[in-house]
This record gives structure tokens, sequence and C-alpha cells, in this order.
């Protein structure tokens, strides 16, 4: 089957992909709800709401505490598995979703590059996940999921494994390699990410290219 990335396409919002952000970590490194931390002004997980509101008509959030998002425009979810980390959170993006895919990211990554977006979800190919590899190994949690995943999910959350990396060995996985990224000026940013306050210091000194 042959296959072609058009990621690098400009367009409008993709249709038939619902957009996850998750919001259900802990912070516990940073100390405090890092979704809320602002770069530029702005809390980070809205900085991503309104990456993904460009690019796709559906956004849901995926959070236990909803009351501290209010000011977001868009559905929210609980985890089904509260507790069970990002693959909790992936389960519960999957079950809200109304259509076939679903593009999901943390909610710290406030450089999300919108043509790395749609390199990821323009990949031809019936792959159960697609998955960039960034500079600090496989991403998948800035990565695309078919629908048909979910069992596999499920069987996964109840038998208490909860690493997504684990279940990328038994989907049939894309992974878009470091030389396809590179062809995307400054992709790298995309999988900029904060966990502790030294990494939210250094955040804040990026200056991303106009």
């Amino acid at each position: 089957m042959g296959e072609a990335s058009r990621g690098q396409q400009p367009g409008g919002r993709m249709h038939g992909i619902t957009a996850v952000i998750l919001a259900g970590g802990t912070s516990s490194r940073m100390g405090r709800n890092k979704a809320l931390l602002a770069v530029d002004g702005i809390p980070l997980i809205e900085r991503i709401y309104r990456t993904m509101a460009g690019l796709f008509q559906e956004v849901i959030l995926v959070t236990n505490t909803p009351e501290q998002y209010a000011f977001l425009p868009c559905p929210m979810v609980a985890d089904r598995f509260p507790g069970a980390g990002p693959m909790a959170g992936l389960h519960a993006g999957l079950l809200a979703s109304r259509g076939e895919r679903i593009f999901i990211t943390a909610c710290d990554t406030p450089f999300l590059n919108p043509d790395v977006i749609r390199m990821i979800c323009t990949i031809d190919g019936e792959y159960d996940a697609v998955v960039p590899i960034g500079p600090g190994g496989k991403e998948p949690l800035q990565a695309l999921y078919r629908r048909r995943c979910l069992a596999m999910v499920e069987q996964a959350l109840e038998q208490g494994d909860g690493k997504v990396l684990n279940l990328l060995d038994h989907l049939r996985t894309r992974f878009i390699t470091p030389d396809e990224l590179a062809l995307i000026p400054n992709a790298e940013l995309s999988f900029c990410n904060v966990n502790t306050p030294e990494e939210y210091d250094a955040l804040l000194k990026i200056r991303q290219p106009p």
C-alpha cells in the first residue's frame, strides 16, 4: 500500500478526527498544576486548546477536575480508570470521541507545531497508531490513535499496565522518523514540555520563530 504525508500542506480544520487534551496528571514534580502555568501570559492548556481548535472540529479535555478549566469552551470527560496515568486518558478520549480517530496531546506542550500535527494526522495507511519520534524518543502523547484500539487499551488498564509505550508494541504502529520530521522547520519545538520548575524556567526562554 502506498503512503504519503501531506502534513505540510496548508489547510483548514481536519475532518473525522477528534482532538483530545490530557489534563489528568498530578504535576507532582512541579508542585502545582502545570496546565495552568502561563507562557506569554496565557495558561499552557489554553495555548494548546487554541491550537487544537484551529486544527480540529471537535476538541475534548480529559480531566477529573473540570472546575479548574471552566474557562475552556470544550466538552470535558473524566477517566474511567482514575490514577492510571496517560493510558486512562487515552481510554477516556477514545470512549468520548464521535469519530474513528483521535489525536491526543498532553497539557504541557505549549509550542505544538500545526505542521507536525498535520503530518501525523495525514499519514496514509490503515495504522492503529501514528507516533512521531522526537528528540527525546517516541512521543505517544502527541500521536494519532484509531477507535479500534479501545479494547486493547482497556485490557491493558485492567491488567494494571498503564504504559502507553507498551501498548504500541501490540498495535500496528507507524512511527514518523526524525528524518521525516526534519522536513518541517523547528519541528522539535512541538515536543518541548514541562515537568519541573527548572524546565518551566527554561521553557520561558524559548522563543518561537515568526
